[in-house]
């Protein structure tokens, strides 16, 4: 995939990116015993046992949190990896000359007062991005926290809470420091291992693409969870997420701005507009990045994937003490995509010669209160179960001990029983908490000793994770063995420079020119000539006002239907003149198209827009008269490939009609595909100077495939 904006920032090589985030030494510019910033930043690199060399930067202090300073970051005199800056606004331009003195090529800007906060600090931060530019230095913010990157000790960022936090496969990369910060304490409360959190503030000069890059590239971390305000580097964004996918690295998402009044706070936090969200939500389905709208969603998902990996299929088996539970987690699974498969007969048997009494054995399975009394009998039916070929995951939600609490002995005795009998070896096994409650540090012990699968947010949240983990590992197969590649696009040769719109006359037969099937038409000038057309195509006809100048035909009693004879054709011709002369005097009128009359099949919407940030964009939806009734369509980025437009289809609420509904004929899906790919692939052609290509409605009766009504419109207008 290709995305036509361009950014003009500098990129850094993965060894550049290791070295801003793996540093061997650091210095703290702006150390201070009276800055709550700097004791919180020196305290988090303490806490995560930083193994490398701290120098404290304070012309006026001698020592700084019991340590010695140095004036500058010329008299350290031994290299340094990585600046943290935590200076005020107005002295961050003089540090950044100090370290290009100094050959300091990495460094944090903490201070706010950049292009989130107007014009003026738009302007401050452009001068950051030229001496970046300049001098080859990687900036993480300004606005921003820092970093931590766990796996290698390094907490270069304020408040990391390393005697709580577990360290893990799941690591963070959000524009926001706020939100960065509320996910690592959500993830220290959910017991949630961490790998790395990444705060990119503003991103002058290093973006959460950049974040990513590294990411994919460190051992450390199995999977990425985002939060973004704005993809500020379309191409970089495309090109990171492209090779997590192809790692095998998912990345889920928070990509705020669905609503209005969220992207106008974001274009007031991070400087920057969100663009189009249907749009975003098409590019991330084509680059397989799971997008949630909370961080409970965002950081339950990532976690589960540590446990789960790639899922091998949708079937989900789920075991409870309770039948209310099993009633919920039913309702989840199923509004989540997931399968409930009915167990086996020699499942049902197993689990009876455990428990004579019981009924009739369904998925979810309700061990009723027997297990209560008799708790070794729950792992012992969770072992059964675990071994039935129908299903790719199980889930077991349980209580986890609480400190103090009564019944911790029995949480405790319950999960070594489940950990004695249930091996997860087949399957994963999963152990979520009943509801969302937070982890007891006892409990966190306990369960660590045990290395069962707990899930974090509780048994709900747990299955609704389970559900888009199973459609990416679903999509990420089908990606790995798909064939069809994106075929290369031949530019199109334009007689002179286009511009403004064309009319539908020159639209069908540009189409037609580049094998876009067009409904036969005539250009008739007059009412004669109108007849004439009409009776050689056939009647009942079609009569359309030809202008380029008026493209909403039908607002103005400009299209006239079921023609059945030469007179009506020559009525309808003059009215339609008529119409256009009351109701648009000033448009250019080339005549009137004739077109046989069709009737039946189903109308699409195909067409192509210009997107500022991402180039073409395709939508493929219900057409006619449906189209703004409806809002049923589908969305890409192009260039994309015949499996795609296929995907795009079946996305639609209206593709029952297409597969013949109601006795309907239905239609040629391979056949329509391969004519949506040609529109695609003729916009392509057509590159920059196109505004926009749309047809509708494209008429689709089982094989007969053709555009009814066309318009181009360029993008010097």
């Amino acid at each position: 995939m290709s995305i036509a904006t361009t950014s003009g920032r500098a990129s850094f090589t993965p060894e550049r990116l290791k070295q801003f985030f793996e540093p061997k030494s650091i210095a703290l510019i702006g150390a201070s015993d009276k800055s709550i910033w700097s004791i919180m930043v020196n305290g988090s690199l303490r806490a995560c046992d930083f193994p490398g060399a701290i120098s404290y930067v304070n012309p006026r202090s001698e020592t700084v949190h019991g340590q010695p300073t140095v004036p500058s970051l010329a008299a350290i005199g031994t290299p340094v990896d990585l600046a943290f800056v935590m200076v005020n606004t107005n002295l961050v331009l003089p540090i950044l000359g100090e370290m290009v003195t100094a050959g300091v090529k990495n460094a944090v800007i903490l201070a706010g007062g950049f292009a989130e906060a107007g014009a003026e600090g738009a302007a401050l931060q452009q001068q950051v991005v030229r001496i970046a530019n300049e001098h080859n230095l990687a900036l993480l913010g300004p606005n921003c926290l820092g970093y931590l990157n766990y796996g290698h000790n390094v907490g270069a960022m304020p408040g990391v809470p390393a005697g709580k936090l577990r360290r893990g496969g799941l690591a963070i990369a959000s524009q926001s420091g706020a939100t960065g910060s509320l996910m690592m304490t959500y993830a220290t409360r959910q017991g949630i291992g961490l790998s790395a959190m990444i705060s990119s503030g503003n991103e002058a000069v290093l973006a959460v693409n950049d974040a990513i890059e590294y990411l994919i590239d460190d051992a450390n971390t199995r999977v990425i969870a985002v939060f973004m305000e704005t993809i500020r580097h379309p191409q970089a964004f495309v090109r990171a997420a492209t090779r997590a996918r192809a790692a095998g690295k998912p990345i889920v998402a928070i990509k705020a701005g669905r609503s209005e009044a969220s992207a106008r706070v974001a274009q007031a936090h991070t400087g920057a507009f969100t663009g189009d969200d249907k749009v975003t939500d098409a590019l991330f389905k084509q680059l397989g990045i799971i997008r949630v709208d909370t961080i409970e969603e965002l950081l339950t998902t990532a976690d589960l994937f540590t446990k789960t990996g790639i899922m091998a299929g949708k079937r989900i088996g789920f075991m409870a003490i309770s039948g209310g539970l099993c009633d919920m987690g039913a309702d989840i699974a199923e509004v989540s995509g997931l399968e409930l498969p009915a167990w086996s007969t020699e499942t049902q048997q197993r689990l009876r010669d455990l428990l004579p009494e019981l009924g009739e054995i369904h998925n979810p399975f309700d061990t009723t209160g027997a297990a209560v009394n008799r708790p070794e009998l729950l792992a012992q039916m969770a072992a059964v179960l675990e071994d039935d070929a129908n299903i790719d995951v199980l889930v077991v939600p349980n209580s986890y001990p609480e400190d103090g609490a009564p019944a911790e002995g029995f949480s405790k005795n319950m999960l070594t029983l489940i950990d004695q009998h249930v091996k997860g070896e087949r399957i994963p096994v999963l152990i979520p908490e009943n509801s969302a409650i937070d982890m007891q540090p006892g409990a966190q012990t306990f369960l660590d000793a045990t290395g069962l699968k707990t899930a974090p947010g509780g048994m709900a949240e747990t299955v609704r994770a389970l559900g888009r983990l199973a459609a990416w590992s679903q999509a990420q197969r089908a990606s790995g063995a798909r064939q069809d590649a994106v075929q290369a696009v031949t530019a199109i040769t334009l007689d002179g420079d286009p511009r403004g719109a064309w009319s539908e006359h020159q639209a069908h037969a540009f189409l037609a020119q580049h094998d876009v099937p067009v409904i036969p038409a005539t250009l008739a000038t007059s009412a004669d000539e109108a007849a004439s057309a009409a009776r050689e195509l056939g009647f009942p006809v079609v009569l359309k006002i030809a202008s380029p100048d008026i493209l909403h035909k039908s607002d103005i009693g400009g299209v006239k239907l079921n023609l059945r004879d030469e007179q009506a054709a020559r009525d309808a011709f003059t009215a339609v003149m008529q119409a256009a002369r009351e109701h648009a005097p000033d448009a250019r009128i080339e005549g009137a198209l004739v077109s046989p009359m069709r009737a039946g099949g189903v109308e699409l919407l195909v067409g192509v827009v210009h997107d500022p940030n991402f180039g073409q964009v395709l939508a493929v939806g219900m057409g006619g008269i449906y189209v703004e009734v409806l809002k049923d369509a589908s969305l890409r980025v192009l260039p994309i490939d015949h499996a795609e437009v296929q995907a795009m289809l079946d996305e639609l609420q209206g593709k029952a009609l297409l597969q013949g509904a109601r006795g309907t004929t239905p239609a040629d899906m391979g056949a329509l595909a391969d004519t949506i790919m040609r529109v695609a692939r003729v916009a392509q052609g057509l590159g920059d100077r196109l505004e926009s290509l749309e047809i509708n409605p494209l008429r689709v009766d089982g094989s007969q495939i053709e555009a009814l009504d066309a318009v181009l419109t360029w993008r010097n207008a």
